[in-house]
């Protein structure tokens, strides 16, 4: 059966999930991200608004695209609360190892050739956050997790410290079913945002987003606009999700891919020190990391208004 093949691929790759689902959006969904933008809540991310019509409907993507195979990547290194737990600025735990784009293209490249080899007459295109589809439902439609009060997906067995990738397709896959959602009357990501970003259960203002603010947003912070010693994203809506440091972290559940390893870089100094960097010594810092989407000049703010 092929979706088992799929399956079977991707697990034998080092991907912990490999889930199926049908490239359709949900009304309620639709609705939800249509009235986010319209309220603003995507802030500076003007592309959001732009790509509508690939987020919504996949359409101007080449192809019709029927399916979706979403796979799931661990990156939580077990040695980062060693690292950064007496450090008094921090770094989003997805952004201490390699630029997981890269990675996880690479690591799937064997489905991609797989699905071309058997398929040669058909169409596959992979995103990494790359392709401007609604990845957060998609997921959560192919079972790959619920969708958290803090908009995460979230699985019962791995947490939310994973990233997630999409393979489009015109093949017509078999769908897996949803997993219910298990948040219950749990507070904890709402209650611990120190800027209070999770304005409502399941709703989040991305203009008062820390990893918002210390990427996404160009122009220059106001003054109120804290940071709270993030430098790069932010952890704290995920650190206190019981299905992380209740379940995931008890279960010994951490990335087994080599390259989101902490570079050793965080290890060799203080990360107060990163302030001291030159453009060169930044450029150099910055090669394959996550981190190479912001500037210079916008890593240097983050530190002084942290």
């Amino acid at each position: 059966m092929l979706e088992e093949k799929i399956k079977s691929i991707s697990l034998e790759l080092g991907f912990e999930n490999c889930r199926i689902t049908k490239a359709i959006i949900p009304e309620t969904d639709k609705q939800n991200i249509l009235d986010w933008v319209k309220n603003g809540l995507n802030g500076e991310m003007s592309w959001f608004e732009k790509n509508l019509p690939i987020k919504l409907e996949f359409k101007n993507l080449g192809f019709e695209v029927k399916s979706v195979i979403l796979l799931s990547l661990n990156y939580l290194d077990e040695e980062y609360e060693k690292v950064f737990s007496k450090q008094k600025i921090h770094f989003s735990k997805y952004a201490v190892g390699e630029d997981y784009h890269d990675v996880i293209k690479e690591k799937a490249k064997p489905i991609l050739d797989y699905l071309k080899k058997e398929f040669p007459k058909n169409f596959f295109r992979q995103g990494v956050d790359s392709l401007p589809i609604s990845e957060k439902v998609l997921a959560k439609e192919s079972g790959l997790g619920w969708q958290g009060k803090n908009t995460n997906i979230i699985n019962p067995e791995f947490g939310s410290y994973f990233f997630i990738s999409a393979i489009l397709t015109d093949l017509d896959l078999q769908v897996d079913e949803k997993i219910s959602d298990r948040c219950g009357s749990c507070r904890a990501c709402m209650d611990a945002c120190p800027t209070n970003a999770i304005f409502d259960e399941y709703k989040i203002d991305a203009t008062k987003c820390i990893s918002y603010l210390n990427i996404e947003k160009k122009s220059k912070l106001e003054q109120d606009e804290n940071l709270h010693s993030w430098i790069y994203g932010c952890d704290i809506c995920q650190d206190v999700c019981p299905w992380n440091f209740r379940v995931a972290k008890k279960k010994n559940i951490y990335t087994n891919e080599p390259k989101f390893k902490i570079k050793s870089i965080f290890k060799d100094k203080p990360l107060e020190e990163f302030k001291n960097f030159t453009k060169s010594e930044f450029d150099d810092y910055k090669k394959k990391s996550a981190t190479s989407r912001i500037s210079f000049e916008k890593f240097k703010e983050n530190f002084f208004s942290s």
